[in-house]
């Protein structure tokens, strides 16, 4: 018999003498009756001896084992979740197979009970990682009130008879030791719930390396980490499963009635199990007195009007949280837009908020999107608003808006000769200047900010973001969003020069959405505008006049219009040379020179512009990688028109390359259309079609109107 083993038995032993009737109590209690006391250590002691002098007593007490632990306990199961269940997968993976111990955290109704009862479900019972069956402890129940000190005492009997074992200890010591002895030989799941601290637990956590020892949470899980690791902590749900939970409350049909309040529900739960619940049973009691239920009880939780049960929750939530995060939390409903970052919040703050940031996150008040980002929850945010506290926002949104005001302003001054009609005076700024990636990224913030910064009268910044922020759809996909932040700066705008610029500009966004009429409203408005400019004839106006011409003629461009295109970009190419310096590249000719050339190549006039990409190439600076891809690209469709496919197949790639180190995916279709030219020229009709079916997708998708174009090629060629 080994050491470990023969440790394992004696405690076996003990443990049956002292919690059950049966064999093995009888034959202990004979061999030892008037030896030793009613206690499990003198008990143990005599065992020992006995083992150690008399193989028969060993083998005699194997056997009594054998028949009576199977039967000498009861098998505690936890009373399944009856509600829907969803997602918490990776929860699960970590509490499945685990022994030893382990702490949820969360928030109250955030559903640790509800994983905890389907995890009992699934895991107890043969077969399963905890056969000896599973117990949760409300440890509420066995204290005073918050913060009073637990009944430990009548913790461990109400485990013991949960176990079906008789208590026979006549003291505290001696309960804590049966307790302990009964524990440690079984495989149980021993949850205690509502635990406040790591310390009211000691003495409560038996030696039973084959169990799972789980505490609950709804306090700051630090406590719990050196004794309950690992720390597990339970948020909002996975995206796509609150869907799941709406629906396995309100069912399919109806939710199919109303997609779109649906949707605008699903924004206002944040993924939150309670609230999806409540709102869930909201629309129920809704569906049969409006076709769009969804969209009625959105509209009730943005205005703070949701269930009482659930605004008191939050303010309860929001009132007991630290200084610090209380602040933050204040300060966090003077971000206007859908998401932020951490330095994000530093800047709202005045000062570092990673602390208050994770007691947010911690509460649930505060949660994370999929990329990252962070949002203030929609009913931390009313609960907020509830106090009437707003003490420090207007401070903190005049930082914020001045922030990314300067950031923006500071990264369009990275390109040095670009020009530009608004006041770049910001502050000096220590922070790195953003590449265009942080702007992109950024663009909803900037939109929400320019609304904001509209309705508050900052209209400086206002005017300052609609002039830095031109930069960003040269490079990305975010014409949506600068048109809305353009259309609040038009608003506040009455300089008749910035005026035409930000209208002009306004009107081009317009014209590569496919939304020509308001851009042609927008293109006569700018050139009333220019008639109001007092000084016409000045160097910086007259590239100002240039510059509209150009987005005039992307606006013909965009309608297949491109005799009347090539009238425009003449018309600016006339006004840049004589601008320009000879000797000296200019980027404004260098743009004109280009844009002309890639329309006289769509109305078949490819030597033309040819020679019109050299002048464009000996304007533009050699580390202005963007567009030079540009000039490239367009000498590519030169010389597919001209019966050279090879040469333009073989530029391609390389404009491909430059864009990409320019880091501007705006052109990838542009060149993906002009490698489908190429390639049928080459002969390769198959490759033509490759290439223009994924352009005519991305265009489909979108609306817009290229997309009859390609698919007018994909079916008939060139």
């Amino acid at each position: 018999m080994s050491e470990e083993w023969h440790a394992e038995f004696v405690k076996q032993c003990v443990a049956m003498a002292f919690t059950a009737t049966g064999k093995v109590a009888d034959y202990l209690w004979k061999r030892f009756t008037g030896r030793v006391q009613a206690s499990p250590a003198e008990l143990e002691r005599a065992v020992r001896r006995l083992l150690d002098e008399d193989p028969e007593a060993a083998r005699e007490l194997r056997e009594l084992l054998a028949g009576e632990l199977p039967s000498g306990l009861a098998k505690p199961r936890i009373v399944a979740h009856s509600g829907p269940f969803v997602d918490r997968h990776e929860a699960w993976r970590q509490l499945a197979g685990r022994t030893g111990t382990a702490v949820l955290s969360g928030p109250p109704g955030i559903g640790k009970t509800a994983l905890i009862r389907q995890f009992a479900t699934e895991t107890t019972g043969v077969g399963g990682a905890y056969p000896d069956g599973a117990l949760i402890v409300d440890l509420d129940r066995f204290r005073d009130g918050p913060g009073m000190p637990l009944a430990r005492a009548r913790i461990m009997t109400y485990v013991l008879s949960r176990l079906g074992i008789a208590i026979v200890a006549a003291t505290t010591e001696e309960l804590a030791a049966q307790y302990e002895a009964a524990l440690e030989p079984l495989r149980l799941l021993l949850v205690f719930d509502q635990a406040e601290s790591a310390d009211e637990l000691h003495g409560l956590v038996p030696p039973a390396p084959m169990s799972l020892i789980l505490a609950l949470t709804c306090g700051p899980a630090e406590d719990f980490v050196f004794d309950f690791a690992p720390h597990i902590p339970l948020g909002q749900l996975e995206p796509g499963t609150d869907r799941q939970l709406l629906e396995a409350i309100c069912g399919a049909e109806l939710l199919a009635r109303d997609p779109q309040g649906v949707e605008a529900l699903l924004m206002q739960c944040d993924r939150v199990p309670p609230l999806l619940v409540a709102a869930g049973e909201a629309v129920r009691q809704r569906a049969s007195f409006t076709p769009q239920p969804f969209a009625v009880v959105a509209k009730e939780f943005a205005n703070g009007a949701g269930p009482d049960k659930v605004s008191q929750a939050y303010d309860e939530l929001v009132a007991g949280l630290g200084s610090e995060a209380g602040e933050l939390c204040r300060l966090l409903t003077a971000f206007p837009g859908p998401s932020f970052t951490p330095e994000t919040a530093n800047v709202l703050f005045g000062r570092e908020s990673g602390k208050a940031l994770v007691e947010l996150h911690a509460h649930v008040l505060v949660t994370a999107d999929p990329d990252g980002r962070l949002r203030l929850g929609s009913q931390a945010r009313q609960a907020v608003l509830r106090t009437g506290n707003t003490s420090g926002t207007d401070v903190a949104f005049t930082r914020l808006l001045r922030f990314y005001t300067a950031r923006a302003v500071r990264a369009d001054l990275r390109k040095p000769d670009r020009f530009r009609v608004y006041d770049t005076t910001v502050p000096a700024g220590t922070d790195v200047v953003p590449e265009v990636d942080w702007l992109a990224a950024e663009m909803p913030v900037f939109r929400a900010l320019a609304v904001a910064a509209y309705q508050r009268g900052f209209h400086d910044e206002l005017k300052q973001l609609c002039g830095a922020l031109e930069i960003v759809p040269l490079h990305r996909n975010v014409h949506r969003e600068f048109e809305e932040i353009l259309r609040c700066g038009i608003a506040v705008t009455t300089d008749p020069a910035l005026l035409a610029r930000m209208v002009s500009q306004h009107g081009r966004v317009l014209s590569l959405l496919g939304e020509f009429t308001p851009a042609a409203q927008d293109f006569d408005r700018a050139a009333e505008e220019l008639r109001r400019i007092p000084d016409p004839g000045t160097a910086r106006h007259r590239q100002l006049l240039a510059s509209v011409e150009e987005f005039r003629g992307l606006f013909h461009r965009e309608q297949g219009q491109l005799a009347e295109a090539a009238e425009c970009y003449h018309r600016a190419l006339v006004l840049t040379r004589e601008l320009s310096v000879p000797g000296i590249p200019h980027r404004g000719r260098a743009l004109s020179a280009r844009m002309l050339a890639n329309v006289l190549v769509g109305l078949r006039r490819a030597p033309e512009a040819l020679g019109l990409l050299r002048e464009a190439e000996e304007n533009t600076k050699d580390n202005d990688t963007r567009n030079v891809a540009q000039v490239w690209l367009v000498r590519a469709k030169a010389f597919a028109e001209t019966g050279q496919a090879a040469e333009a197949l073989g530029l391609l790639p390389e404009v491909w390359r430059l864009a990409n180190q320019a880091r501007s995916d705006q052109y990838d279709l542009e060149i993906g259309e002009a490698l489908g030219d190429a390639a049928w020229r080459a002969g390769d009709p198959g490759q033509a079609r490759q290439y223009w079916s994924g352009v005519w997708q991305r265009y489909q998708l979108s609306r817009h109107p290229r997309s009859a174009r390609l698919y007018h090629k994909l079916y008939y060629g060139i």
